[in-house]
C-alpha cells in the first residue's frame, strides 16, 4: 500500500524535489494590496518581493478545506487503497491544519493522517524529506507518521531579520520584544518554540549575531545533522555566502532556498534563516 505525502506552499521545498518525488503541495494565498495570489504558482518570488519593499501591504490566508479535500481526493482517485501523511505549518502561526483537518473529514478520515510540524519554511520541508525517504524505503504509513513527528521534535530553526517592522505587523511575536530590540538596537536571533515564534539570543549588532549563528550551528553538528538549510527573501547572495563557508567548516551537505511569499509576508525581505534537523540518537 502505497504512502503519499501532501504538505503546503510553505514548505519552501524546491520545485525540483518536489516533481522528482511526487509530493502533493497545497498552496496558500498570499495578497498585496488586497488581491489575491496562489503562492509559488500565480506570482513570483521575486515579484512578490519587489512590490512588497516598494511599499505593497502584504497579508496571507490559508487553503480552503476544500481545496485540501481536492487534493486528497485526486491522490485516492488514482491510488484508492492509498495512504496520505499530510504534514503543515505550525497550527499556532495558521489555519492551515485546520483547513486540512476538515478537508480530510471530507474525503474520509481513514486514509488522511495530519501532522503538525510546529514549524515553518524549511521547518516544514525536512520532515517532508524525512516522511518521502520512509515513504519510497516501503515503510508503513504508522512508521512513516512516527518517524516525521519525532523528525519535527529534532527540527530546529533561527533566523536573524535586518527589521521588526513585518514581524510585528503580523504580531507573531510579542509587542515587547520587539520595543526593546528597537529601543536597544539589539539583532536577536528568532526560533519557534513549540510552534510560536521566540528569542533565542539578543545580540546587539549583526555581525555578532552571525558568530553566535555559528556556534549554534557548531552545537547541532557536534549532535550529528541529518539536514541542514539556509533561507533568504532577498539577500541570496548572503545566504548563499553563508553556505560557502559552511561548507568549508564542515564538509557537510546543505540546500538554499528562498523564503516564499507568504512567510516572507510575516518575516520581511532581508532574513537569514538556519534550519538544522539533528540525526536519530543512535
Amino acid at each position: 500500500m502505497a504512502v503519499h505525502i501532501v504538505t503546503d506552499s510553505m514548505a519552501c521545498l524546491p520545485q525540483t524535489y518536489v516533481e522528482q518525488h511526487g509530493v502533493t503541495v497545497v498552496p496558500l494565498k498570499v495578497s498585496l494590496d488586497g488581491e489575491y495570489f496562489r503562492d509559488g504558482i500565480d506570482i513570483s518570488n521575486d515579484e512578490f518581493y519587489r512590490r512588497l519593499v516598494a511599499g505593497a501591504q502584504g497579508g496571507s490566508t490559508q487553503p480552503s478545506p476544500e481545496e485540501f479535500a481536492s487534493a486528497y481526493g485526486a491522490i485516492l482517485e488514482r491510488d484508492p487503497a492509498a495512504d496520505i501523511v499530510s504534514l503543515h505549518v505550525s497550527s499556532r502561526l495558521s489555519g492551515t491544519l485546520n483547513s486540512a483537518q476538515t478537508g480530510r473529514n471530507m474525503v474520509g478520515a481513514d486514509h488522511v493522517h495530519l501532522v503538525d510540524t510546529l514549524n515553518a519554511g524549511l521547518g516544514i520541508g525536512f520532515p517532508v524529506m524525512g516522511a518521502v525517504e520512509l515513504a519510497e524505503a516501503g515503510a508503513s504509513v504508522e512508521k512513516v507518521v512516527t518517524g516525521a513527528e519525532a523528525l519535527v521534535q529534532r527540527t530546529h530553526t533561527y533566523f536573524v531579520v535586518d527589521s521588526f517592522t513585518y514581524i510585528a505587523r503580523g504580531g507573531r511575536i510579542g509587542k515587547a520584544a520587539i520595543l526593546v530590540a528597537s529601543i536597544l538596537r539589539i539583532k536577536p536571533i528568532l526560533t519557534f518554540t513549540q510552534g510560536v515564534t521566540d528569542v533565542e539570543d539578543r545580540p546587539r549588532t549583526k555581525r555578532v549575531a552571525m558568530e553566535h549563528l555559528w556556534a549554534i550551528i557548531d552545537r547541532h553538528v557536534q549532535k550529528g545533522i541529518q539536514y541542514i538549510g539556509f533561507q533568504y527573501g532577498t539577500n541570496q547572495a548572503e545566504a548563499e555566502s553563508f553556505q560557502r563557508e559552511f561548507t568549508c567548516r564542515y564538509s557537510l551537505p546543505s540546500i538554499v532556498a528562498q523564503i516564499e511569499p507568504v512567510l516572507g509576508n510575516q518575516v520581511g525581505p532581508e532574513i537569514l534563516g538556519v534550519i538544522i534537523a539533528e540525526r536519530e540518537p543512535q
